[in-house]
């Protein structure tokens, strides 16, 4: 998704710009154009000095503290430009932008639907509109404002390649590809286009096309922030990690990628052993990405003074218990939200595999690496010991939130035909919002322990006492093989790059087995496959 302000105007003649501010302002507008930032500033600056209020250079300068990255100087400038005039179409679409690159979206809808409603032909309006409900999870309304933008302009590069992006969004990937293509005849060097071009391939699970992609958008704009991670993601997917680690240190750059980056005093770790040191290792994606990339937390305490774990607060419980409790006070873990003890290098966690040099031979996968506490599992045990065998736990959803939650997860009833085929006894450990769907499941067969999982520990001393996980691309999945507890993950056509490609194995995991979807959506063939093998496991 993309999206620029407008180029600046030839600006109108009015009694605050008269003479020398004039020729100023015209002189500052050829550079602004051109590209030359600083000496447009410095000449807009100029007219200020003579004209403190005049509104183009005020909403110009404004534009360029917003390109410069300068939001809060760009917020002022161009709200003072519209203090002058009262309203103006480029002006409140200049709003719009800088309160959408600040996140402040409420405000920067307002705006932009006040540009297309002062000036309904502003195409660049409807375009940042569609942004703005792209950022807010609406990508259906956010087609059709791109398609407006288009209508006035034909020849809008920017609007057609965030078209793709909205229908790409929408698993809509013909019209995707063919709004992409259609950007590319107009722009052939547009690089988001390429970029945005190599995530449908990549969904097509054309790989080796989604590659070409990116490398040409990278050719292109060596310093596209977003097609340096995707193609990250991909290599990682084809189990090239070197390459696929070092560039996803790039993650950072690329809004909505991962969290924000955050700022310490103290500096990076290099990854190098620290004997003098704390280190402050931090979770920084989902609670599945915490679970999988902890296990590098012995390795790393072993080399250094302490180490302090930051975790989400469901993980605080279980991480205290697997690696604080017994180490001595080398280990130290901490909630997200709470207070920090000093420490001399931070590292987030999704970096540690790039620290510690990860290939596919040297991934650590001793398990068990995370620990239930043996009163709860004793607990669990104790209630579940009068069931049929196989136990076993399911798992049909993962966060709605998750930008692939539409792919990775199925719907409750898939998994009806495994239920009825009565081998054991099946328990429900979904929880959130899809919690619900187990009523999709045969009535009175399925046990639903959600309500009593109140933490990943709780969780964890459950999944002890089953013989079988079944989940889908979910936490509860890298929970069980952290644990070393049987595991079969249930995955799309295409997965998250952590699963690989072509294997039913993984070596994250030595307990885990993965079933694949053959085509796109085909879950029921997953649970067929699924299904045969219980059979065989549970004769």
């Amino acid at each position: 998704m993309t999206g620029r302000m407008p180029p600046p105007p030839t600006p109108r003649r009015r009694a605050s710009a008269k003479g020398g501010s004039a020729d100023l302002l015209r002189d500052a507008v050829r550079f602004h154009k051109a590209g030359e930032l600083d000496r447009a500033a410095t000449l807009y600056q100029r007219v200020l000095k003579q004209a403190p209020r005049q509104p183009d250079a005020l909403h110009l300068l404004g534009v360029i503290r917003h390109q410069q990255g300068d939001q809060r100087r760009a917020l002022e400038l161009i709200a003072g430009a519209l203090a002058e005039v009262g309203d103006n179409a480029a002006f409140r679409n200049s709003l719009g932008s800088v309160l959408l690159a600040i996140g402040r979206l409420d405000e920067a809808e307002a705006a932009l639907r006040q540009a297309i409603a002062a000036d309904p032909t502003n195409a660049q309006a409807h375009n940042n509109l569609g942004n703005a409900l792209m950022k807010r999870g609406r990508p259906s309304d956010a087609v059709a404002l791109y398609e407006r933008a288009i209508a006035l302009n034909a020849g809008y590069a920017e609007a057609q390649s965030n078209l793709g992006s909205a229908w790409h969004r929408l698993g809509r990937l013909d019209e995707a590809e063919q709004a992409l293509r259609a950007v590319l005849k107009l722009a052939p060097r547009h690089a988001t286009a390429w970029t945005n071009l190599g995530l449908v391939h990549h969904d097509r699970a054309r790989y080796d096309d989604a590659l070409a992609a990116y490398d040409k958008a990278l050719a292109i704009d060596p310093h596209h922030a977003t097609a340096r991670a995707n193609r990250a993601v991909l290599l990682l997917l084809l189990g090239r990690f070197e390459e696929g680690w070092r560039d996803y240190e790039g993650r950072w750059r690329v809004a909505g990628f991962t969290t924000r980056p955050r700022s310490f005093a103290a500096p990076p770790w290099n990854g190098r052993p620290a004997a003098d040191q704390t280190v402050f290792i931090h979770a920084e994606q989902g609670l599945g990405s915490a679970i999988q990339f902890v296990r590098y937390i012995p390795r790393i305490a072993a080399g250094c003074r302490r180490t302090i774990v930051e975790c989400q607060p469901p993980l605080e419980r279980l991480f205290r218990r697997s690696f604080e409790d017994g180490s001595g006070g080398r280990v130290t873990v901490a909630a997200r939200g709470g207070e920090v003890p000093a420490f001399d290098a931070h590292a987030a966690m999704m970096s540690l595999p790039h620290l510690s040099g990860t290939t596919l031979a040297t991934v650590p996968a001793d398990v068990p690496y995370l620990k239930a506490a043996e009163d709860d599992v004793d607990r669990w045990r104790a209630r579940l010991a009068g069931d049929a065998r196989p136990r076993v736990g399911l798992v049909w959803a993962g966060n709605p939130k998750h930008l692939n939650d539409h792919n990775r997860s199925m719907p409750a009833s898939a998994l009806a035909p495994l239920v009825n085929a009565g081998r054991g006894t099946f328990y429900g450990l979904q929880v959130g919002s899809a919690q619900g769907g187990i009523a999709e499941l045969p009535a009175g067969r399925v046990v639903d322990l959600a309500s009593e999982l109140k933490d990943f520990a709780e969780t964890a001393a459950a999944l002890e006492s089953l013989d079988l996980v079944l989940s889908v691309d979910t936490a509860v999945a890298h929970l069980a093989g952290a644990l070393a507890r049987p595991v079969w993950l249930l995955l799309p056509c295409v997965p998250e790059w952590r699963w690989l490609l072509d294997r039913a194995d993984t070596p994250w995991y030595p307990t885990m087995r993965l079933f694949r979807q053959q085509d796109p959506g085909d879950w029921a063939g997953v649970v067929d496959r699924v299904g045969a093998a219980l059979a065989a496991e549970w004769r």
